[in-house]
């Protein structure tokens, strides 16, 4: 009877000691968020596969995309809101906010339906089921983005990945920072870039914005370019020329409307 009872206790001990398949989710997004590449790969599987809305990944290549990814300061701070565990998968809703998220104030937040699958108490495979809110997401943070990165490379004249992300979170918390009316300069700056075109505008066809300064304009007649300055008062641009300044009203971040010699509508281009 000693023995027998002995047996249930070990029994009883060693599987109280197995982690369910709940908690191995949430010790591995728990890895995740701190960057923990090494805690990730011993909860994953040799086998592991990632499936995603767009690509798919074994281990060795979603740790390493995971790692690159930190290293652009991508950490997140996941929320599980929903999680579902249903015997040999564990469904989730998860939440992430990314520093990005963080000091932009991009909202909504990104959120992820998952599936967890498993083998020998390992993650066998994570498939993205839907991305709820992506296009809302993608919408506002390359509506926050660009703002951000022209402030960076006006102040630090920092441009392109390598010298951007190297001090990410200084240049994110400092643009964070500013007063509000210079964080709407940048943006009406940021979204000022690139070419303008006119159909109906009978002296001038193109305007090409660089900087918080410089805009090529491109006549209507025999189409010369001839480069000068701009100055930017809130939603008006004026524009220097040899005989006198052009005006334009900034309606949206694609249009422009031209007053005067300039009178005309404006369109963006991807050129």
């Amino acid at each position: 009877m000693k023995k027998v009872i002995s047996f249930l206790l070990c029994v009883l001990f060693f599987t109280s000691c197995q982690q369910s398949k709940e908690g191995i989710v949430k010790d591995f997004i728990e890895a995740e968020d701190n960057s923990n590449i090494e805690k990730m790969s011993r909860l994953l599987a040799d086998s592991f596969m990632f499936y995603g809305k767009i690509d798919t990944q074994n281990k060795e290549a979603f740790l390493a995309k995971s790692e690159s990814y930190y290293k652009l300061g991508g950490h997140t701070h996941t929320k599980i809101l929903n999680i579902n565990d249903l015997d040999s998968i564990v469904k989730t809703e998860e939440q992430s906010r990314s520093i990005y998220d963080k000091y932009l104030e991009i909202t909504p937040l990104f959120i992820q339906q998952r599936t967890y699958k498993f083998t020998d108490n390992k993650i066998k495979s994570i498939t993205v089921d839907s991305n709820l809110n992506y296009e809302e997401y993608v919408k506002s943070f390359n509506e926050k983005w660009t703002p951000f990165a022209f402030w960076v490379k006006d102040k630090y004249d920092v441009d392109g990945e390598s010298g951007l992300f190297d001090n990410i979170e200084k240049y994110l918390s400092e643009y964070s920072n500013l007063p509000t009316s210079d964080k709407k300069q940048y943006k009406r700056y940021a979204h000022l870039q690139g070419t303008y075109v006119s159909d109906d505008c009978t002296f001038y066809k193109k305007l090409k914005f660089k900087g918080k300064r410089t805009v090529t304009i491109i006549d209507a007649l025999w189409g010369f370019p001839f480069a000068t300055s701009y100055e930017l008062d809130e939603d008006l641009i004026k524009i220097k020329t040899d005989r006198s300044d052009l005006l334009f009203e900034i309606k949206d971040s694609q249009t422009l409307i031209g007053e005067g010699f300039a009178e005309g509508t404006f369109i963006k281009t991807d050129d």
